[in-house]
């Protein structure tokens, strides 16, 4: 009996110890391939501070969307104004829809409501040279960019781009327009808008000019009307 109980307490020892394995404290070795090789994002390196204010009312908008803090001007008869450029109003839409393109200056426009919460829009502004590109096509695409991230379009789910080309206006002012449908996530009082956004090479010395306008993807009657508004874009 004492010579079985010594057997037990020997195995038992041998089982904790292991003696057979020549690195028995070791934590074995992690095969997992599936570890980052490249450089990390680092979470505290600055971004670059914007060259125009931003604002302080608790809405959010991109860096890339400065804010210029300025009221609107009011039409000239039938035709909106910013600098040297104007286009014809749409009949009936009521002044007051240059808000949208709050990075601009000298800006003037107007609005429609479609629904509760959303509206038509045609506008026009200037644009400064130092916060956007002094080439057309550059200026356009960062206007789109801009405006689909701001705080007036927080329900965009995405973009599908229309038009990107050089474009001329009736009397030969040369620019180049963006066309894109702004698609919104589900149950929203309309599916999207199709939005245009044209820079023209004219303006002040720091500036260019703008035009904007938006309406329902699937309102075709909204649609030509800013249509006519934006083949009206001329010299005045």
């Amino acid at each position: 009996m004492g010579i079985g109980i010594v057997v037990i307490l020997l195995v038992a020892v041998a089982l904790v110890w292991q003696p057979w394995r020549s690195t028995q404290w070791a934590s074995p070795e992690d095969d997992n391939s599936a570890k980052p090789t490249g450089s990390q994002w680092n979470e505290l390196e600055p971004t670059e501070t914007p060259s125009s204010p931003q604002p302080t009312d608790g809405d959010g908008r991109p860096v890339a969307c400065p804010l210029v803090d300025e009221g609107e001007n009011e039409p000239k008869g039938a035709w909106y104004v910013s600098g040297d450029i104007q286009y014809k109003g749409v009949p009936g839409w009521v002044d007051g829809g240059a808000w949208t393109i709050d990075f601009a200056s000298d800006r003037s426009g107007q609005v429609d409501e479609v629904s509760s919460g959303w509206v038509s829009i045609t506008a026009i502004g200037q644009i400064s040279t130092q916060d956007f590109s002094t080439d057309p096509r550059t200026a356009a695409n960062q206007l789109s960019d801009c405006m689909s991230s701001s705080y007036y379009y927080r329900t965009l789910d995405q973009r599908e781009k229309l038009q990107d080309e050089a474009f001329t206006t009736s009397d030969g002012v040369s620019g180049w327009i963006i066309r894109e449908n702004y698609w919104n996530v589900p149950n929203q009082p309309v599916t999207g808008d199709e939005v245009v956004v044209v820079v023209l090479q004219v303006g002040t010395d720091d500036s260019m000019t703008m035009f904007h306008s938006q309406a329902p993807i699937e309102d075709e009657r909204r649609k030509d009307k800013v249509a006519d508004a934006l083949s009206t874009l001329s010299r005045r």
